[in-house]
């Protein structure tokens, strides 16, 4: 006969191992939750690095964004340096050497070579069209001296921003023909060094400075000229009228070409194009005309002035006679043409 307490254990026996089974359960899902846990944990961690290292990364790029920043302001300062008058140099080297030049481009039917397409500083790479432009600018200088002078020989010119000669080598004619002494200067360094390699020794060229400075006499030239240079003088331009008034003879003449509303206008009806974007201020490209007396904007580097025309007459008058502002002079031009003379007396 079974014992009364195996038959109670017996009966304990079911419960007793629904409860292992439901111990076993719990840690299993205990374990799980826990494993879980860790994964989520694991999860949060991976995430948090990830999140770390790429603020990291961002921060860095941003500290490399602010320093390519800085640098191209300092790169700007020390080449061109507009607030300390200097002009842009070869480099700034200890040891400088002659700049690399590509071969100038010889045609048959030019007497002068021309600069390859790199040394052509923003004007067509096409030979055509730069012939083209260059001679249709010195047209507007021969016309001038021929409505104000009349047919002089012997004229002493200056091309004022002269570049690599884009429009002085088209007086080379005149040189031969009539005597005219031909000068050019220019504030970039590059393109005198190309001219005094390429072009004939009766030429005189010179770097010159942003600061209101000629190497010239008192009274000593008959015409000064200059295309898209006083578009880029910010505030000098009162000293730099008197500079060319100097150096005129009493009677000479200066020819310079200034932003009008004409030149306002243009640059509005292009200003989803990027280089006027990047170039001009955001005035401009919100207004489609000229609203303003005077707008200065930018760098040297950039076209930034513009001036009503009535003010533009009005202001320079009060240096030099102002015989004509004539509006743009050819399709290929939007800038207007300031004609002045320094008086006799």
């Amino acid at each position: 006969m079974t014992h009364p307490l195996l038959r109670r254990l017996a009966h304990l026996l079911p419960p007793i191992q629904r409860l292992s089974q439901s111990r076993d359960a719990a840690l299993r899902d205990r374990d799980a939750v826990l494993d879980r846990m860790q994964e989520l944990i694991d999860q949060q961690a991976a995430e948090a690095a990830a999140l770390q290292a790429a603020r990291k990364a961002e921060a860095e790029r941003e500290a490399d964004a602010r320093m390519e920043r800085t640098l191209t302001m300092v790169r700007a300062e020390y080449t061109v340096l507009p607030r300390f008058g200097f002009h842009q140099p070869l480099d700034y080297n200890e040891v400088s050497l002659p700049p690399h030049f590509d071969p100038p481009v010889v045609r048959p039917d030019q007497k002068l070579p021309l600069p390859a397409p790199a040394d052509r500083f923003g004007y067509p790479a096409d030979d055509a069209a730069y012939l083209r432009m260059g001679e249709m600018d010195a047209t507007i200088v021969r016309d001038a001296i021929a409505r104000h002078l009349g047919a002089p020989r012997d004229l002493a010119l200056l091309d004022f921003g002269c570049s690599s000669g884009r429009v002085l080598r088209h007086f080379e004619a005149e040189h031969a023909a009539h005597g005219w002494r031909l000068h050019g200067v220019d504030i970039q360094a590059r393109p005198i060094e190309w001219l005094r390699l390429h072009f004939p020794q009766h030429y005189t060229v010179t770097t010159g400075t942003v600061q209101p400075h000629l190497p010239f006499e008192d009274n000593s030239l008959d015409v000064i000229y200059g295309f898209s240079v006083f578009t880029h003088i910010k505030y000098l331009w009162d000293m730099w009228l008197l500079e060319l008034k100097r150096v005129l003879k009493p009677g000479g003449l200066l020819v310079q070409t200034i932003h009008t509303e004409n030149a306002w206008e243009y640059y509005h009806r292009y200003r989803h194009e990027d280089w006027v974007r990047r170039a001009h201020a955001a005035r401009m490209l919100d207004q489609p005309t000229m609203q303003v007396d005077w707008l200065h904007h930018g760098d040297i580097a950039v076209s930034q002035a513009f001036w009503k025309a009535e003010v533009a007459r009005r202001n320079w008058s009060r240096y030099l006679e102002v015989l004509e502002l004539l509006p743009p002079q050819h399709a290929l031009s939007f800038q207007d043409v300031m004609v002045c003379r320094k008086p006799a007396r």
